[in-house]
């Protein structure tokens, strides 16, 4: 038995760059409070000991603690590769957005910004229907004149087959990355293939399942504990390396130093193993955190929707409730 070994793998990206394969979520703290100072000393000891990919948005009301980590940490910015997003109420002027991020962070650069997600806002944070200005594809084509010296890459975050295929019809830069909620009852199956094939890297959000009633089963069911006594690791170091071996990066968050320097340890699983994680859905249930965000849902015209957008809309489901991704 192989015991966890600290992963160095990098991605290719389709503009030549490489995002290392592990990296750390910063959505943990909460702005103005104790607990970002328990956050920066997380990302100092996630870049002490190997990690060299940091993901942050501008929602999180974080991005200055980031920056004054990276500055803190003594690693040179050109060895971190730093991704952020921006929220719906840019989606008109994803320029000033990336100002604003610049300089929250206090960087020169960012090696990507992400769509945070497809649907877009008013400037005073009114949702907008999918046909209504600016569309994701309106906003693309602003964030396709950032690519440069500020802007090493552009990316989506939260896009299926269906709006990424929207997207591309017209596009002139193809996205970096597609940043999804993916993880053993959310396997993605059919999304990460499709985008693969397009030449669009995945990074998985919540891979070790995150909170809630369902988030546990991913660290405590049978399917997981047993393949993770076989490795000698936890279940969560289980769960990113079926993703990593699977070719997509992860961002697994914790604030906790054991916890940290684990998840950047993986190990290489069977094939049967990686079936197993494979089908796991099939077994146990279906879950798409993301169902569960209440503060991004609310409902118009009698029906519940994620920010003014059916699940149709996102292309998560057809007609029937279906998923297709």
């Amino acid at each position: 038995m192989a015991s966890p070994t600290l992963c160095t793998k990098a991605f290719e990206l389709n503009n030549g760059a490489k995002i290392p394969a592990v990296g750390l979520g910063t959505w943990q703290g909460s702005p103005g409070s104790k607990d970002e100072e328990a956050l920066e000393q997380s990302i100092l000891h996630a870049l002490k000991v190997g990690y060299r990919h940091l993901d942050t948005a501008q929602s999180y009301g974080i991005e200055h603690v980031v920056g004054r980590a990276i500055r803190a940490s003594g690693v040179p910015r050109s060895e971190i590769f730093l991704v952020t997003k921006f929220w719906g109420h840019w989606h008109h002027d994803p320029a000033t957005a990336l100002d604003n991020s610049l300089s929250a962070l206090g960087v020169d650069y960012v090696d990507v910004f992400l769509m945070h997600w497809p649907m877009a806002m008013t400037p005073d944070k009114q949702p907008l229907r999918p046909h209504q200005s600016p569309t994701f594809v309106e906003t693309w084509k602003l964030m396709e004149e950032l690519v440069g010296p500020k802007c090493r890459g552009i990316g989506v975050s939260n896009f299926t087959q269906k709006t990424l295929g929207q997207l591309l019809e017209t596009a002139k830069v193809t996205p970096v990355i597609n940043q999804v909620e993916l993880h053993a009852l959310n396997p993605n199956l059919k999304l990460v293939p499709w985008c693969q094939e397009h030449g669009i890297h995945v990074t998985s959000w919540s891979t070790l399942g995150g909170g809630g009633e369902n988030g546990p089963l991913i660290r405590s069911h049978d399917v997981f504990t047993n393949i993770a006594k076989a490795h000698g690791c936890s279940p969560g170091v289980v769960s990113l390396s079926w993703a990593v071996q699977r070719g997509v990066s992860v961002i697994p968050k914790s604030a906790t130093p054991s916890r940290i320097e684990e998840n950047i340890k993986l190990v290489t699983l069977t094939d049967e193993e990686m079936e197993q994680m494979n089908k796991a859905y099939e077994t146990i249930k279906s879950v798409r955190f993301a169902n569960n965000i209440q503060s991004m849902h609310l409902e118009l015209d009698g029906k519940r929707t994620l920010g003014g957008w059916s699940y149709v809309d996102m292309g998560w489901e057809d007609e029937n409730g279906n998923w297709l991704v």
